[in-house]
């Protein structure tokens, strides 16, 4: 099958897992009404999970062809963590997709909590192009998972992973990391923001 034969044949779970994004997001904004200090706590206690990564991202935004260098940073680390390892491998399992999606609709509204200069017009078609590439991956993934737990044919749902991942997956992966390089230029380097957790001492010393 096309690339549009396979969203359309799996428009249910694709449904079904953004629902999980949007689960998130609604939860993080419940907990934030109900205790807004517990809630921020615990949204920067995800986001510093991340630590590592603001840290790279933070280097190579200094040095020459920052933004470029930050963009292929992105894409890397998006692709293979989010989208092959988390959506892909994980979707196998089937479970962790959800579970996954949940966490980052619930990380995602308390980090722009966190961090109100992230509330930016290049902060929608990033989120909005990531999610999507996770959650169509992780649709070739469960399909897979499907035909492994319930004897299908593998080498369908492995080819079927393949054009989604191809042909979707890997653009809006892509094209996600190219707004948010840019988006990390605006605020740390255009509006000088502080790096989150003073990340730019730390990688000073």
């Amino acid at each position: 099958m096309n690339t549009v034969e396979l969203l359309s044949s799996n428009k249910l779970m694709l449904l079904v897992l953004s629902l999980m994004f949007f689960t998130g997001l609604v939860l993080g904004e419940i907990i934030f009404r109900i205790n807004k200090e517990k809630a921020l706590k615990w949204g920067n206690k995800l986001d510093s999970k991340r630590d590592v990564f603001i840290t790279i991202v933070h280097k190579n935004m200094l040095k020459s062809y920052g933004v470029l260098r930050v963009i292929i940073i992105i894409f890397g680390i998006n692709l293979f963590g989010g989208a092959l390892i988390w959506s892909s491998i994980g979707g196998i399992f089937v479970v962790f997709p959800f579970i996954h999606y949940i966490l980052i609709g619930f990380l995602t509204n308390l980090v722009l909590k966190r961090f109100p200069e992230r509330k930016n017009w290049l902060t929608v078609p990033n989120i909005i192009l990531e999610v999507a590439a996770f959650i169509i991956a992780a649709v070739g993934g469960i399909n897979i998972g499907l035909s492994i737990w319930g004897n299908g044919n593998i080498y369908l749902a492995v080819r079927d992973w393949g054009v989604l991942f191809i042909t979707l997956v890997i653009p809006c992966q892509l094209i996600a990391a190219i707004f948010e390089g840019f988006l990390f230029r605006k605020i740390h380097i255009i509006e000088k923001h502080p790096w989150p957790r003073e990340i730019s001492k730390e990688s000073n010393m």
